[in-house]
């Protein structure tokens, strides 16, 4: 008998709390959920992300997510788990089975029947930087508040939430964005089929990280060691070793934004367009970031 789930995905780290009441049919694959908890939090399904339930993980470090379902991982009423998603900013969600219930006649699965605020924007820095971004739309000045503003980030309402938007997205996929079949609405993966988008090589080698790469990077082996079987640095040696990367990050960001402004005056492109020409690299609101980045 076919069966829907009825889930409470929140936000914890969030005061007030965001969260969603969602409804997905059980077989539904997790890569599936993940697509259905974007659309409903409001996400832009920009980054990486991962499930955590029972001691597994699903996602961009765990279980391929195309080839379990919802009901695999939340097999009954009270079941809980983690979604975590950009890894960067680290927004924590938890969803709870609130309901296991009979499709309802003239139904349209998945859907949304309530929920309480706006999710944060995309790359505002995670929790803290959320709050950042709302003392800044509060004091209408400053240079957070110029930077939302650039970003066109500045009349975001926290307080926003429409049920029916929501619902008419998760029924129009295309709508949003989403090809058809949208990821709620495909088949469980098969990883008994020979090959599958994604599957290791036959050689048995770890396809993002084969042996040989790590072999002729030195210094990655030693820092692998250092983490794993020497003590710990002292918290000054780990801060200068976070303030490093920064500078590594920030010279990278120089590039960036040399290679972006050469770009723009080449062809008249505007920031958005840049954007959208690096999307999944780099999120807008750090594209336009980079382009204001002087040498």
């Amino acid at each position: 008998m076919e069966t829907v789930h009825q889930l409470r995905v929140s936000m914890p780290d969030i005061e007030p709390v965001v969260w969603r009441r969602i409804h997905v049919y059980s077989h539904t694959p997790l890569s599936g959920l993940h697509a259905v908890i974007q659309v409903t939090m409001g996400w832009d399904d920009a980054h990486l992300y991962e499930f955590g339930a029972r001691w597994e993980t699903y996602g961009h470090n765990g279980r391929e997510p195309s080839a379990y379902t919802v009901a695999q991982m939340l097999p009954e009423v009270g079941s809980s788990a983690g979604y975590v998603y950009d890894f960067g900013d680290h927004w924590i969600h938890h969803i709870t089975v609130e309901k296991i219930h009979r499709p309802a006649a003239n139904t349209h699965y998945p859907r949304c029947s309530a929920g309480r605020r706006a999710c944060p924007p995309e790359d505002c820095g995670g929790p803290l930087g959320y709050e950042r971004t709302l003392r800044a739309i509060r004091a209408r000045k400053g240079p957070r508040y110029r930077e939302l503003r650039e970003w066109g980030l500045h009349k975001y309402n926290p307080a926003l939430f429409d049920r029916d938007e929501v619902n008419r997205g998760l029924a129009d996929p295309k709508s949003i964005g989403y090809p058809e079949p949208a990821p709620w609405q495909r088949e469980v993966l098969d990883l008994s089929s020979s090959r599958y988008p994604g599957a290791p090589a036959t050689t048995g080698q770890d396809v993002d990280h084969p042996q040989d790469q790590l072999e002729e990077d030195p210094g990655r082996l030693e820092a692998v060691k250092a983490l794993t079987t020497e003590p710990p640095p002292s918290i000054t040696d780990a801060v200068q070793s976070v303030l490093d990367a920064l500078d590594e990050v920030d010279k990278a960001r120089a590039l960036l934004g040399v290679a972006l402004r050469a770009e723009q005056q080449k062809t008249g492109a505007s920031a958005n367009e840049l954007a959208e020409r690096v999307r999944g690299a780099m999120s807008r609101p750090l594209v336009l970031k980079a382009l204001r980045h002087n040498d």
